[in-house]
């Protein structure tokens, strides 16, 4: 991109936006970010409400986007209309607008798609999905792929498929710390399985996916498939946590429903590494930069 080009993050105010955000401003690029509210519209925001029926136009400068809103509770994918409406409908509208106007376009996606019974599956292998926020990603995949295909943009839009993000507030781990703060044990569960990428490394590896502006489906993933067990001895290990605060247990044992427990959460980055040069983050890296987090609030 040359230095008149600049970003627009479609839920520049989520986890995975905000980390975007602050990737972008560190490479001293433009960026500026959406908001569905009005009050918030100012310098670096712009109104977007994907409900409106009104075409959204890009503003001048921007040459790319990010679009990582979306339903993603996965209760309310279950239960409300709106979500599926937001995930299948509004979103694969709002990705033809964009390319009408000839940006490019990044569309976030998830490896749940895959429906976690297959390890490791590459970019372009076929879809599995098994809970409705996945059936609901996979649709909005295929209504996309229909878009690109009638206004002729295969070359101007990628999907970028991502597993677990953590941050220091992503449950369960604020409980964690203030337990351990109080020097009372944990029970992380050794029955759901992950493959966990920190915040900053999403953010870093968007906007170097930007740099490159590769089209077609690609993918950022954990190194490890790993459970919450190991990530809390990892992080208690990094922290100095005795390993006698860590009191593993199950969700079953627990009688914790758990919507989404894939026997295999990471996704295979070959031909995103292929492009990029971009490799998985290993568990070790994860904790660090969470650990990195905390310092900077302050926090032991």
């Amino acid at each position: 991109m040359s230095s008149s080009d600049g970003y627009l993050v479609v839920g520049g105010d989520s986890l995975v936006g905000g980390g975007l955000v602050r990737a972008l401003i560190r490479r001293n690029q433009r960026v500026i970010a959406s908001t569905r509210r009005p009050d918030s519209v100012g310098e670096g925001k712009v109104f977007l409400d994907f409900e409106s029926e009104s075409r959204f136009m890009v503003p001048a400068g921007i040459n790319y986007v990010y679009i990582v809103a979306a339903a993603t509770n996965y209760e309310r994918c279950e239960t409300d209309p709106l979500a599926y409406r937001i995930n299948v409908e509004f979103t694969p509208r709002l990705v033809g607008w964009l390319l009408e106007q000839g940006v490019f376009v990044t569309f976030i996606s998830t490896n749940s798609v895959f429906g976690g019974d297959r390890p490791w599956p590459h970019e372009d292998d076929p879809h599995s999905p098994g809970i409705p926020y996945a059936r609901q990603k996979a649709e909005a995949e295929i209504a996309i792929q229909e878009i690109v295909r009638r206004l002729n943009a295969a070359d101007r839009i990628n999907v970028v498929r991502l597993t677990k993000i953590l941050g220091r507030t992503t449950s369960p781990l604020p409980n964690w710390f203030r337990a351990w703060d109080r020097g009372e044990a944990i029970e992380p569960f050794s029955d759901l399985t992950f493959a966990p990428m920190s915040v900053r490394f999403v953010g870093e590896s968007l906007a170097t996916i930007g740099e490159f502006r590769a089209p077609g489906a690609l993918h950022l993933s954990g190194a490890e498939n790993v459970s919450y067990v190991d990530l809390a001895r990892c992080l208690a290990a990094r922290m100095g946590v005795p390993a006698t605060l860590i009191s593993p247990t199950t969700a079953e044992a627990k009688g914790v429903h758990i919507p989404f427990k894939p026997k295999y959460s990471g996704i295979g980055m070959q031909k995103t590494t292929h492009i990029t040069g971009l490799q998985p983050q290993v568990l070790d890296d994860v904790v660090l930069d969470i650990s990195r987090e905390l310092c900077i609030d302050g926090n032991p």
